[in-house]
C-alpha cells in the first residue's frame, strides 16, 4: 500500500513534466487517444488527467491510464 502511493507520486511527477505537450494516452480496455494536449496531470486530491483533444476537454481517472508518451518531443511538425 505504501509502495503503491510512492509509485503513484513518482508517476504523477513524471506526467507533470509533459503538461502542455502533445501526448498519446493508452487506457485500460484498449482505448488510445493520440495527439492530445496534456493540460493537467492532477493536483492534490484530483486524480484525473485533463486532456484537450478534438476541440474538447477530456478527463480520465489516473487509475485507468496504462501509459502516456510525448508524440512530438522535438516540436517538429509534419509537412
Amino acid at each position: 500500500m505504501v509502495q503503491e502511493r510512492v509509485m503513484m507520486k513518482h508517476q504523477t511527477r513524471a506526467l507533470r513534466l509533459l503538461e502542455g505537450r502533445q501526448v498519446s494516452v493508452a487506457v485500460h480496455g484498449g482505448t488510445r487517444l493520440d495527439g492530445c494536449q496534456l493540460v493537467s496531470a492532477g493536483r492534490a486530491r484530483v486524480d484525473t488527467l485533463w486532456l484537450f483533444t478534438n476541440g474538447q476537454d477530456v478527463f480520465i481517472p489516473c487509475r485507468d491510464v496504462i501509459d502516456v508518451w510525448e508524440t512530438n518531443p522535438d516540436g517538429l511538425r509534419a509537412a
